[in-house]
């Protein structure tokens, strides 16, 4: 079954909404030491298109509020991203928080603190970007975010499960890869901006 660029978008709309919604929630629970076994479930070495650990989460907000359902392949896409979000969350230790014009938290501008405090280099982020699937591009996801733990820094899942949905889809890849490494030097470029400002301040 085809869908529109439109139903795509909506979807993934609801995957960075779910995410967030799950992220969020359990962060606060976890606060207050309550569901303490999720991020250890979430942490095993088991795939994120797992209807297992979709069970554990809750994807109710990845069913349209009217209209019609989403087909079966739709759905496994959507849980898969947002379930792969928590897994890269859970194994890096990494918080979850939604970006801000301010404070910005999408994947570029943490790659972009990473890469300028010597913790990956361009070579790391070249081998992300020649991936083809989710599968290739998890396991170079991972060790990119873990290295933000170091600076304190933060992360938006809920785009990041925006991306990896559309990553899933035809020409995802190509896109994606596109729009991280645009983002990745926009933020580069900022931080240059930012670096001249504070050395030419009187």
């Amino acid at each position: 079954m085809t869908i529109s660029e439109g139903a795509v978008a909506a979807v993934a709309d609801r995957v960075r909404a779910t995410t967030h919604t799950v992220l969020f929630g359990l962060q606060g629970r976890l606060a207050h030491g309550r569901d303490r076994h999720l991020p250890a479930l979430l942490s095993r070495n088991m795939p994120p298109d797992d209807p297992g650990l979709w069970l554990a989460l809750d994807l109710t907000g990845l069913h349209p509020a009217s209209g019609s359902d989403l087909d079966h392949a739709a759905y496994t896409r959507a849980a898969t991203a947002v379930t792969a979000a928590a897994q890269l969350w859970a194994r890096s230790d990494v918080t979850h928080r939604p970006t801000a014009a301010d404070r910005p938290t999408h994947l570029g501008a943490v790659l972009a603190r990473v890469l300028t405090a010597g913790r990956a280099n361009d070579r790391d982020i070249a081998r992300l970007l020649r991936a083809h699937t989710l599968d290739e591009a998890l396991p170079h996801l991972r060790p990119l975010i873990s290295h933000a733990r170091k600076d304190s820094l933060a992360l938006d899942y809920g785009l990041l499960a925006r991306d990896l949905y559309l990553w899933q889809t035809p020409g995802g890849p190509h896109r994606v890869g596109q729009h991280w490494a645009q983002a990745l030097t926009r933020a580069k470029a900022r931080a240059a901006r930012t670096r001249t400002a504070w050395t030419t301040t009187p």
